[in-house]
């Protein structure tokens, strides 16, 4: 068995699976059944070479022609249909009437005497040497008309690559006549259709320089380590001890120097094969050392798109952010022309969910998807989504669309795009500007952080200048109101007496607003201790009977109540609080029961506290506000009573829970830590009560 039988045996079998694999494919593919002919005739014809040469001919040699004639016409029909619409030359049509004629003529010749001649032979090889360059030439002439350098780069290595199938070929021929030169014309041509599967299951050019480089990078370095193994063998090869100490010696160089030697291959082919792509990663390294030192969002968005304007693979490219209320993404600059700079949420929900989910959105991609559901009737709803995606991405001028997400929400995308092809974009180049939006990830955060720590420091000094300030007013406010009241009533006649009413009135409704302030604002200044409920509530009921006598105060406790952990002091204020709330809600007449009671709080024993009123309930639009500061429902409120009922609480590792039904009445209520639990409190709470004491 000669090499040419043997690499027909190896190219048909890797033949037949390149056709299963593209056969078998799922979804819709362009192109796809010719090619899987095209991938059958030529396993027929190298699988008919190998019986041919291993049972001396007769059948399998009329077979053998048979198969020759099926891939001329499986080459002619590819290239028809893959580049249909393309202008060619005048020799189309002669060349397809010579192959279907030389067919058809084959065809009739392989059932005469002639079925085994060598002229036939000639012949069939003939019609599918004719065939096959045909459509290598048209690839040529659609090569020469390409309209952009990067569709020209692309096409060159399909045109190269078939021009060297084709020589090949030519030469297996000679080497089946008897001619001395080796036969690889097979194998070669089934990494041809290895490198044509990726441009039918893709439907794209653009990886294949990619795999070429790959394949070309694993050469280069292949023979590097095969030149260091086999000097370092062949210089003690008479040598046995030397021998065998070389081949622990060369394993070990190898060992060591594998990974640089790979570096420094991959460097140099980049630089050679890939200078696009060698730019684009060299602009995002230095993209990634600049990101280290931003906070601003602006700088973020200036420095992504001034480095990949400056890597020339874009002529569009926008970096969208999050406005502050989260309606809206919002481009603060763009490279490139640009009719949208503010994308809603809503108008752009299709593309913004996507992205969420997928992390990288490609509009080839969302085209391939359209084209797969054209069949599929039942498929309306995901087509009118993909459909939604299309439109946002060409409104943007966006290719692609890569996510940033913080915290498992969308916070900016970036968006890129070349107008110069439609195939911009390699899965390497996809891959190196996704990685940089980790780092833009992380200056969105940082951003987000230095914002938060501005708001608070500001609202802290607002604060400390609010408590000044209020501090201030009460002098003037406390002379304002003695001098109202040392004038003399006798000397004003009605309405004088009305006005200077008034004026006492307001300033001690003044210096009550003042007093809560500072109580919210002021630190706590409270000692917790054990403190028992009944004495507490029974308090707040006499109070209340004194101030509401339409409204019915029961207590409800529980048997053997313990005593919490608290400041007997401020429960009390934070429970009147709440009963006077209820009492306003209740318009002075209803039933209010104040109840306690031990509960169950993950696996801890807890007194709950509850304040239940029959008044009208709360209103759901004010329900999340009741406790923010100045927020009242009432007419001559303050709004700071919850707030500072809710800050005391704070202090016993506590808060108050609202339940609340409309026509139904409200329940306010809180769990205090039992006093034997005191010891649970943590250290860190203890410690910052000990620094809050006086």
């Amino acid at each position: 068995m000669g090499i040419q039988t043997q690499s027909a045996l190896i190219a048909a079998i890797l033949l037949l699976a390149l056709a299963l694999n593209v056969g078998l494919q799922e979804r819709r593919v362009e192109h796809r059944w010719s090619f899987v002919g095209l991938l059958t005739a030529l396993f027929f014809y190298n699988f008919c070479i190998f019986l041919h040469d291993v049972t001396g001919g007769g059948f399998w040699t009329r077979m053998l022609m048979l198969s020759g004639v099926g891939v001329a016409q499986a080459s002619r029909r590819f290239f028809d249909r893959y580049l249909a619409g393309t202008p060619t030359s005048r020799t189309r049509l002669p060349v397809r009437t010579v192959v279907d004629g030389g067919s058809a003529a084959a065809v009739v010749l392989v059932l005469t005497r002639l079925g085994e001649s060598t002229f036939l032979g000639v012949w069939v090889a003939g019609l599918a040497m004719l065939a096959y360059g045909h459509g290598i030439w048209r690839l040529y002439e659609r090569y020469r008309q390409a309209e952009t350098r990067v569709e020209v780069r692309r096409l060159s290595y399909l045109v190269l690559g078939g021009g060297v199938s084709v020589g090949l070929s030519t030469l297996d021929l000679l080497a089946a006549a008897g001619s001395p030169v080796p036969a690889f014309g097979h194998l070669f041509t089934t990494v041809y259709m290895y490198f044509w599967m990726q441009v039918v299951q893709r439907s794209r050019l653009l990886d294949l320089k990619e795999l070429l480089g790959r394949g070309l990078a694993l050469i280069a370095q292949s023979l590097a380590t095969s030149a260091v193994y086999v000097g370092l063998l062949l210089w003690a090869a008479d040598q046995p001890g030397l021998f065998l100490f070389n081949i622990l010696l060369a394993s070990v160089v190898l060992f060591f120097t594998f990974e640089p030697l790979k570096r420094l291959v991959d460097l140099w082919i980049g630089r050679l094969l890939f200078r696009d792509t060698f730019e684009l990663e060299v602009q995002l390294t230095q993209l990634r050392r600049e990101l280290a030192h931003v906070i601003s969002l602006g700088d973020l968005a200036d420095r992504v798109l001034d480095r990949l304007q400056a890597s020339r693979r874009v002529t569009h490219a926008s970096v969208f952010l999050l406005e502050e209320g989260g309606k809206a993404f919002y481009a603060p600059r763009s490279v490139g022309p640009s009719e949208v700079t503010r994308l809603h949420l809503v108008k752009g929900r299709a593309l913004l969910d996507a992205l969420q989910r997928e992390r990288v959105v490609s509009l080839e991609q969302v085209e391939q998807k359209l084209r797969d559901l054209e069949d599929d009737p039942a498929a309306t709803a995901e087509a009118e989504r993909l459909q939604a995606m299309r439109a946002t991405l060409t409104s943007l001028q966006a290719g692609l669309a890569f996510a940033v997400i913080a915290r498992d929400r969308l916070v900016a995308f970036l968006t890129v795009q070349d107008v110069r092809t439609r195939e911009a974009f390699s899965s390497n180049e996809i891959a190196l500007i996704a990685g940089i939006t980790a780092q833009i990830t992380t200056v969105v955060e940082n951003s987000e952080l230095v914002q938060r720590l501005k708001e608070r420091d500001r609202l802290q000094v607002m604060g400390e200048m609010a408590a000044g300030m209020a501090h201030e007013i009460r002098n003037p406010l406390g002379a304002i109101k003695a001098a109202g009241q040392l004038l003399e009533p006798e000397d004003m006649d009605e309405e004088q007496r009305e006005f200077v009413e008034v004026i006492i009135e307001e300033c001690d409704r003044l210096d009550s607003v003042l007093s809560q302030f500072l109580d919210y604002a002021r630190p706590y200044r409270g000692s917790l201790e054990a403190v028992e409920l009944q004495p507490v509530l029974e308090r707040v009921s006499t109070l209340l009977k004194a101030d509401a006598p339409g409204v019915a105060v029961a207590i409800e406790l529980a048997e053997g109540l313990p005593a919490v952990e608290g400041d007997a002091d401020h429960l009390l204020q934070v429970l009147l609080n709440l009963a006077r709330n209820a009492v306003d809600a209740m318009e002075g007449k209803g039933r209010l029961i104040l109840r306690a009671g031990l509960v169950r709080e993950d696996g801890d024993g807890r007194v709950e506290v509850q304040v239940v009123d029959t008044g009208p309930g709360i209103p759901p639009e004010a329900r999340d506000h009741l406790f923010v500061p100045f927020f009242t429902t009432k007419r001559k409120g303050t709004g700071l009573g919850l707030a500072i009922c809710q800050r005391i609480l704070q202090h016993h590792q506590s808060a108050i829970h609202v339940d609340s039904e409309a026509g139904r009445g409200t329940t306010m209520s809180f769990r205090l830590p039992r006093a034997v639990e005191a010891h649970r409190l943590s250290g860190e709470h203890r410690r910052r009560l000990d620094m809050e004491a006086p």
